[in-house]
């Protein structure tokens, strides 16, 4: 009888070893897909704030050539001071 109990402790102390290994185990698998995220996340980021300056720097210059283009129009049209035609 006590041969069994032992053999039993045995198997329970294995159980809960591999247990705990695979939790272990799938903890560090978690934190490394988040740090893996997190760094994509940031690349992401990155590469749309550097577009949106880029088109934010585009939509100023269109602007610009555009109240120019209204001044220029406004010189030699003055009854269509905003440049459009009739």
């Amino acid at each position: 009888m006590v041969v069994v109990a032992a053999l039993a402790a045995v198997v329970v102390a294995g159980a809960a070893s591999r247990f705990c290994v695979r939790k272990r185990r799938a903890l560090v698998a978690e934190r490394a897909a988040r740090r893996l995220t997190d760094g994509v996340q940031a690349r992401d980021m990155e590469a749309f704030t550097v577009r949106l300056n880029e088109a934010i720097g585009a939509r100023a210059v269109l602007t610009e050539a555009d109240l120019i283009l209204d001044t220029a129009l406004a010189v030699h049209h003055p009854y269509y001071p905003e440049g459009g035609s009739q």
